[in-house]
């Protein structure tokens, strides 16, 4: 990965542990699309082919900030997880 994409993913997160939790996710959303794509093709139909890896057009995708993202609320209170 150069730099220069390193340091957009970097500032569109808040962290680089944050970058790599949100990528993954993107990218099994990719993943899930693409093949779920290929399910609707006809048994006669061309298997489109991609030029890039999961991993690599989320990384870009998240770089450019086409992404937006927010991670739910904790519902349980500490209490209910150490209970006394």
């Amino acid at each position: 990965m150069d730099y220069s994409l390193k340091h957009k993913v970097e500032q569109a997160t808040k962290n680089k542990y944050e970058a790599v939790i949100v990528a993954a996710k993107l990218a099994r959303r990719i993943n899930n699309k693409r093949v779920a794509e290929e399910e609707q093709l006809g048994p006669d139909d061309v298997v489109p082919t991609h030029k890039l890896k999961v991993t690599t057009e989320a990384i870009i995708e998240l770089a450019e900030g086409n992404t937006k993202y927010a991670f739910k609320k904790d519902t349980e209170s500490e209490d209910d997880v150490f209970p006394e």
